[in-house]
Parts: structure tokens; C-alpha cells; sequence
């Protein structure tokens, strides 16, 4: 009987195991498990950051106490996606316009970005479900 070869077996096995792998996720949010306030950490980045461009003229209001229903589940102008998807941060166009991607038009904010750990503030609060905490 021939033997089987040390590295089939191997090679074998890793296909039968990443076969049953299935990405679920985060398992808890990326900032350490606590949860993200919108009014104590998210609202303070668009009053220091959006304001100036998204005050009551247009379509975009970020002022304290008119942003939240401005941006969860809200259709976004000129796109076919919500501003914000509550769960998936990937899937709204607020966290697309702050990441770098270019996905949706230029970053915002135009010509001074938001920092790293502001950007992931918003990525969790968005896959936190974006509650109006």
C-alpha cells in the first residue's frame, strides 16, 4: 500500500477545515467593547468637523439635535445607499465618505481629515447600530 505524502495530507486538511470557515464578523466592537455615544463622541467630531459645511442651509443639517435624524436610515442625496446603514458601517455612505475610499465623491472633510481614532469612533457607533445613546 502507498503511503500518503506528509504534505497532501496537510494540504487536505486545510481545505476540508477553510471550508467550514465563515466570517461573521466582529465578534464585539473594535474599540475595546465599550459602547460609543452618539452624543458624547460622535456628535462633539461633527460639531468641530462638519458644521461649517452642513448647518440648516442644504440638505445635510450636523448641528446637535438635528444630525441624528438627519443620518440614520436616511436616504442619501445623489446616491442609492443610506447616509447611515445602522450595523454596517460599510454600507453607509457617512463612514464611505470618511474612510479614505473615494467610494462615494471626495473625503470629507474636504481639505482636513478626520483623524484615525475619530474615523473608528464613527465605524463603531455605525456597527454599534447607530443608537441615539
Amino acid at each position: 500500500m502507498k503511503e500518503k505524502s506528509p504534505v497532501l495530507v496537510v494540504l487536505f486538511a486545510w481545505l476540508f477545515l477553510s471550508s467550514c470557515y465563515k466570517d461573521v464578523g466582529p465578534v464585539e466592537p473594535d474599540n475595546g467593547g465599550n459602547s460609543v455615544s452618539f452624543s458624547a463622541d460622535i456628535q462633539p467630531i461633527f460639531t468641530n468637523h462638519c458644521v461649517a459645511c452642513h448647518p440648516t442651509s442644504g440638505n445635510l443639517d450636523l448641528r446637535s439635535g438635528n444630525s441624528y435624524s438627519q443620518l440614520v436610515n436616511v436616504q442619501a442625496s445623489g446616491y442609492n445607499a443610506l447616509r447611515v446603514k445602522p450595523g454596517d458601517a460599510e454600507a453607509s455612505v457617512l463612514y464611505k465618505k470618511i474612510d479614505g475610499s473615494g467610494m462615494y465623491g471626495g473625503n470629507m472633510p474636504p481639505g482636513s481629515y478626520l483623524t484615525s481614532a475619530q474615523i473608528s469612533l464613527i465605524r463603531d457607533w455605525i456597527n454599534q447600530g447607530a443608537q441615539d445613546n
